[in-house]
């Protein structure tokens, strides 16, 4: 289990170390600082940021859309300074590249994870590591002329870019020369040969709430997508997972991902699924348990449920549009429960009452709220839902030069099975380049959402 504990390192440095530290290394050219503004002070950019304070998280915890950049809202920015390689002295200097969209219409998701890699270098106080931060506007050209450069100035791993398409624009660049990869992205086309994804893949999301739900005694799924590549990648990692889970897929329906009225489509839906033969009952496990948060009115009868439940892999205002449509057309959340993927990882969600109940897969809430409060302190801002990632990947790299300098950044290493544990709980790395990540089961309440199944704490098999 030694590595799984190597990230806890780092968080015992955050809670144990001195109310003052050192600055960031000039990362833009400047000179390092020693800052220590009290709370409230303006945030940094750049060389110097604000101390941060410690965090009371027990180790070995540390670090969408769920789908990078969808639902973030960006806003102008004022212009970056032109990166300057400064090296600290020494030989032993380890290079790490830093790929993201630091201007045009990504700009303020690339600049909250960039800040969060600042974060974790922080914390790590190491003035053998240096990083390298290089735009890619989010487009694929600019990112292969990004990594060129960074390559030519003796980067030994590089984190990102965000998409999958700058991704596969860096990765034969980097393969040249031997350089692993640790992209933001969950696209597994572009996963493999030295390119490893740190992002949520909604394979994983689907899979466990799906087993979680056949554990509470559902059989039978339905699944109501759109049409897109997002959609796609859902209603097969649905399919993969009712067949692990010994269940039923008995109906999938696809919209436009641009319809304007999704109406016609839940109409269609709701009449597929009264079409359906009576659901099977195992009679081996309890009953499936209905949302109980929206009680039948007095003398009111609920409709017969042919599913057990329905998967919506939608977010943000599209759901919230969706949602109310399937009470209207008698797929009541009294009797079929509504489950979702990491999209639905809002804190607003149960405003709508028909979502209330359902369930989803996401990593632990905990570890993201305490990473966004010392975010939030440090450069006076709330963090997108995916800079935890970029934290969590620039302390790993960190931590593995510490370890064995730049001969750490091999695959049998950042392959080790046991893993390593960031502010989104548990993560490793498999061999084809896909994360895998241990993940809570939540249910949304009309306040937030609650866990009610705890992500795992390690990838060793439970003991009977």
């Amino acid at each position: 289990m030694a590595s799984l504990l190597l990230l806890g390192i780092l968080l015992a440095a955050c809670q144990s170390g001195p109310a003052t530290r050192g600055g960031l290394p000039g990362l833009f050219g400047g000179a390092p600082q020693r800052v220590a503004p009290g709370p409230g002070a303006p945030p940094q950019t750049g060389a110097g940021q604000a101390n941060v304070p410690p965090v009371g998280m027990p180790a070995p915890q540390l670090p969408r859309p769920a789908m990078p950049a969808d639902g973030i809202e960006t806003q102008p920015l004022p212009p970056l300074a032109a990166p300057g390689l400064v090296p600290p002295g020494g030989a032993d200097v380890i290079r790490i590249g830093f790929l993201a969209p630091l201007s045009g219409p990504n700009a303020g998701i690339g600049r909250a994870l960039f800040d969060a890699a600042q974060l974790a270098l922080f914390d790590l106080a190491d003035d053998r590591l240096l990083l390298l931060p290089r735009d890619t506007a989010g487009q694929p050209e600019k990112a292969a002329a990004a990594a060129t450069q960074l390559l030519a100035e003796g980067a030994q791993i590089i984190i990102g870019p965000l998409f999958s398409s700058a991704t596969s624009a860096v990765a034969p660049l980097a393969q040249s020369r031997g350089v692993r990869v640790l992209s933001f992205s969950t696209d597994r086309a572009v996963a493999g040969n030295g390119v490893y994804l740190l992002g949520f893949t909604p394979d994983q999301q689907i899979a466990r709430v799906i087993s979680y739900s056949r554990s509470k005694g559902m059989t039978r799924f339905a699944m109501l997508a759109p049409d897109s590549a997002y959609g796609n990648a859902v209603a097969q990692a649905a399919s993969e997972a009712v067949l692990q889970a010994g269940a039923e897929l008995a109906r999938v329906d696809r919209y436009p991902g641009d319809a304007a009225d999704l109406t016609p489509v839940v109409r269609r839906f709701a009449a597929g699924l009264r079409a359906l033969p009576p659901r099977p009952v195992d009679p081996a496990l309890a009953p499936a348990t209905p949302a109980t948060s929206l009680p039948a009115a007095s003398g009111t009868e609920l409709p017969p449920a042919r599913v057990d439940a329905v998967l919506l892999p939608e977010g943000g205002a599209r759901l919230r549009a969706l949602a109310p449509l399937l009470p209207f057309f008698d797929i009541d959340p009294r009797v079929v429960k509504f489950l979702g993927t990491g999209l639905w990882d809002e804190a607003s969600l149960g405003t709508e009452p028909a979502l209330v109940g359902g369930w989803y897969a996401a990593p632990a809430p905990e570890g993201f709220a305490d990473f966004a409060r010392r975010f939030e302190q440090s450069f006076g801002r709330r963090p997108p839902r995916l800079a935890s990632i970029a934290y969590d990947a620039t302390a790993l790299a960190g931590i593995l030069a510490r370890q064995g300098g730049a001969a750490a950044f091999t695959d049998p290493v950042l392959t080790n099975p046991d893993g390593f544990a960031g502010y989104d709980g548990i993560f490793r790395f498999r061999a084809d380049g896909i994360v895998e990540r241990g993940l809570a089961v939540l249910e949304v309440q009309r306040r937030g959402s609650r866990v009610i199944d705890p992500a795992p704490a390690s990838f060793q098999p439970p003991v009977n």
